[in-house]
């Protein structure tokens, strides 16, 4: 992440040392390759909370309402939550797994202050455990909204599809009472 940092500063300071010499379009292509940078970081920040289970900065990555569909993983339809709801959901989740998020393949589309982008995962989960394997891998993507706050860009809408999915599904414990908790506060279910 720090060096992806570094690259939207060297940006930034490209366009400010040229200022008045560069072309309009050159400038366009200077703020469009720093918000493309500034959205890959909000992914990136997004997958690390997830893996070091720092929920603080996995919420910061939200937009203060946002729409959510994990269909794919929850069987419910998409709801709308705020950061703190869906912190305490990815906690109920994950927190008792070991996790390591990668994300690929990054398609970002600019709309002024509103973006959308595509972004592969390979989502890895382990417990062991003595009832059945201790890993459970999902391959597939995020389709994400992105809006630009005064904080930053931040997730409006996310959405967790997947392909496949390898390995033992039960180590995301639906059954905890934590976890239907959760689940409940977002999507109106026990």
């Amino acid at each position: 992440m720090e060096h992806s940092n570094n690259v939207a500063l060297e940006l930034q300071k490209v366009q400010e040392s040229t200022a008045g010499r560069l072309s309009r379009s050159d400038e366009a292509i200077l703020a469009e390759l720093i918000d493309r940078q500034r959205i890959s970081e909000v992914m990136l920040r997004f997958g690390r909370g997830l893996d070091l289970h720092d929920w603080e900065m996995y919420a910061a990555t939200l937009d203060d309402e946002f729409e959510v569909d994990f269909f794919d993983l929850t069987g419910n339809p998409a709801a709308v939550t705020t950061p703190d709801a869906w912190s305490r959901f990815a906690k109920a989740c994950l927190e008792k797994l070991v996790v390591m998020h990668q994300y690929s393949n990054f398609h970002i589309n600019l709309r002024g202050d509103e973006a959308d982008g595509v972004f592969y995962h390979v989502s890895r989960h382990r417990l062991p455990n003595r009832h059945g394997d201790d890993h459970y891998t999902q391959y597939g993507w995020y389709e994400n909204t992105f809006r630009r706050t005064s904080e930053g860009w931040k997730i409006s809408k996310l959405s967790h599809k997947f392909q496949w999915c390898e390995g033992n599904p039960t180590l995301i414990d639906a059954t905890d009472p934590e976890f239907r908790a959760a689940a409940a506060e977002i999507f109106g279910v026990d």
